[in-house]
């Protein structure tokens, strides 16, 4: 059994509740000079001892949310996954049901169906001046027209 201070004990259960366990093996190794084995047996033995808090479903959605509404898909994504341990793929699957259901009807829906709108409007506003439609569409023309004489003549 090797001999930690409490100083580096907490240290250590800091890095591991930080998900940095490799450097938590490297603090005891420093502090004690133990072998490899010895500091990695010690942290995995801190690290069943370990219990991360209870997370609190409607918390977790709400933060969640939060990270959402600030248009931040891959952060909520993130966030989820490393309060709850689950894998990417779940992670993924249930930000996404989260925002169907609870966003849907949300801000973030809004502001996207109004981003599509402006676009639309943007195109009806453009189209609505057929002259110069027409002048860019036989521009476009004449430049293709004029690459492929270029083209021809140079081979």
């Amino acid at each position: 059994m090797i001999n930690v201070s409490p100083e580096t004990q907490q240290e250590a259960t800091l890095l591991i509740a930080n998900n940095q366990k490799i450097l938590a093996v490297k603090l005891i190794i420093d502090h004690t000079r133990c072998g490899l084995k010895e500091a990695k047996d010690y942290i995995d033995s801190l690290q069943v001892e370990f219990q991360k808090p209870a997370i609190n479903a409607n918390d977790l959605d709400t933060q969640v949310l939060a990270i959402l509404s600030q248009g931040n898909k891959l952060s909520a994504i993130k966030h989820y996954k490393d309060a709850t341990g689950l894998g990417l793929a779940e992670s993924k699957e249930y930000v996404e049901k989260l925002m169907q259901y609870k966003v849907g009807g949300n801000t973030l829906q809004q502001s996207r169906d109004t981003d599509i709108k402006n676009i639309i409007s943007d195109n009806t506003r453009n189209n609505q001046n057929p002259l110069k439609s027409f002048l860019i569409k036989l521009l476009i023309v004449i430049l293709v027209a004029a690459a492929l004489t270029y083209l021809m003549f140079k081979i």
